[in-house]
């Protein structure tokens, strides 16, 4: 792998996973042994504080020298120290999440992080709002922090429910993307999305990045329910392997929604 992540977003939508576990990480390495196309695995801080940052950063450039189209992100930072140590240790991206705080403390943290991210050649991901994306606000956060990539909500919302889609707002979208020049626009919670809004804004070019994370913890609780009912012995690998099998499914069939955003 020798392209950056910052050319990647040139050509390719790119899936970003959330790793709560070395099972869903060994998952999403088992997809793109099949697969390889460019993907971001990434951590939450409740994520960090379970894995440690400097083990998951050994384990994604491990598998980058194997060849594999792996990227690292945090996902959701909110604590600052956190996010300068992702940087400084290496991280491809980290993810600035100021929504809670008001709208001058949002800017003001957010142009901190890309300050001493891009020093690094880091990308930086920022939020301006939890809600729905007003793009006059997206623009102004853009310009007042000069973020690379921009988190939106335009029908979208993190988590998903049983049995309900997400129908996403292209018009919005497009509003955004209008007056956002370079910055690429991100999707959280895209395990609720319906896959033809998904795939139309991959296909305009709309969205660079789509969240993946709560679809991957149902299907990992789903099917170690299923194993530990079907499996009488205490191997854990044998008690495992069903579960990682259909996390890599899984992710080969989202992996589907997304390709080369020039094809037709």
């Amino acid at each position: 792998m020798d392209q950056s992540l910052k050319e990647v977003f040139l050509n390719f939508p790119v899936f970003a996973f959330n790793i709560d576990d070395w099972l869903i990480f060994k998952g999403v390495i088992g997809a793109l042994e099949i697969k390889n196309q460019p993907v971001i695995v990434q951590l939450s801080e409740g994520e960090v504080d379970w894995w440690g940052i400097e083990r998951f950063y050994n384990a994604v450039e491990f598998e980058k020298k194997r060849g594999l189209s792996l990227y690292s992100n945090i996902d959701h930072g909110k604590k600052e120290g956190v996010l300068a140590g992702a940087v400084e240790i290496g991280f491809d991206m980290v993810h600035v999440d100021g929504s809670d705080l008001s709208w001058q403390e949002n800017i003001e943290k957010t142009r901190r992080i890309v300050q001493l991210a891009h020093r690094q050649g880091v990308l930086v991901e920022g939020e301006p709002q939890q809600d729905l994306t007003d793009p006059e606000k997206a623009a102004e956060f853009v310009v007042e922090t000069g973020v690379d990539l921009l988190a939106v909500f335009s029908g979208n919302k993190h988590g998903m429910e049983d049995g309900k889609e997400e129908r996403l707002d292209l018009v919005r979208l497009r509003s955004i993307k209008a007056v956002v020049g370079d910055t690429r626009l991100t999707l959280h919670g895209g395990s609720g999305v319906n896959v033809d809004d998904l795939s139309l804004a991959i296909k305009e070019g709309l969205i660079s990045k789509v969240n993946i994370n709560t679809q991957l913890r149902k299907t990992f609780r789903r099917e170690l329910e299923k194993s530990i009912s079907q499996y009488p012995g205490v191997k854990v690998y044998e008690l495992m392997s069903p579960v990682v099998e259909e996390i890599s499914e899984a992710i080969k069939l989202i992996l589907q929604t997304s390709g080369d955003k020039n094809e037709s």
